[in-house]
């Protein structure tokens, strides 16, 4: 965690000393109110905290490079208003409804250690779910790409990632993106992430 003149700035893992980290800065510089992320992984239950601070204070956030998992999870998604630098990246890879998911179907074939992983899984959803209905986002932006009628959790890719009218549709607020092209988000290295269509979101999770 860096401080500059006019933001805050955070590279790398989202975890809880990033998070009290923050919190002391919020507290010491309350003129402050933008944070700049690059993020590929980051502890979930650490990144959903994040945003809960963001969200409080009306943080905008800048991605300089990379948002991935949790940051894109929990902390692009509760930011005030979003900027994406051009060539950066912002990324779903599934949350706490993939999470419970899986481990139901892990309790189903190794009932002691399954049951176990359920239980974690059901107290992750929980709080993922009491989250997005803080911050009035639709939860599902974390799994839509699983759907069978999209095909974007293939070999081929590492996440998906949503245009900027879809973002909106899910009740993100302002997002602007450097790329030309703004019905792709992000443009470049596109080849391993995959876009979400939401224009039949009937069809898709419900």
């Amino acid at each position: 965690m860096q401080i500059f003149e006019n933001h805050f700035s955070i590279q790398g893992k989202v975890t809880n000393s990033t998070v009290e980290q923050l919190e002391n800065l919020v507290a010491d510089y309350p003129e402050v109110t933008e944070l700049h992320i690059s993020s590929e992984t980051s502890d979930p239950m650490a990144a959903m905290q994040l945003g809960y601070i963001l969200y409080r204070n009306a943080f905008d956030l800048r991605v300089t490079d990379i948002c991935k998992q949790g940051c894109a999870n929990y902390i692009f998604t509760a930011a005030k208003t979003r900027t994406v630098d051009e060539g950066a990246i912002v990324a779903w890879a599934g949350g706490a409804l993939e999470q419970s998911r899986l481990s139901e179907w892990t309790s189903t074939l190794f009932p002691g250690v399954g049951d176990f992983i359920a239980q974690n899984a059901n107290a992750y959803l929980r709080r993922e779910t009491r989250f997005f209905n803080r911050i009035n986002v639709d939860q599902y932006i974390t799994v839509y790409g699983f759907d069978k009628n999209i095909g974007c959790m293939t070999e081929q890719y590492q996440g998906f990632y949503y245009s900027e009218a879809d973002l909106l549709s899910m009740g993100l607020g302002p997002s602007t993106f450097a790329e030309t092209d703004t019905s792709r988000v992000p443009n470049p290295r596109t080849d391993r992430y995959c876009q979400v269509d939401l224009s039949n979101r009937l069809l898709l999770i419900n």
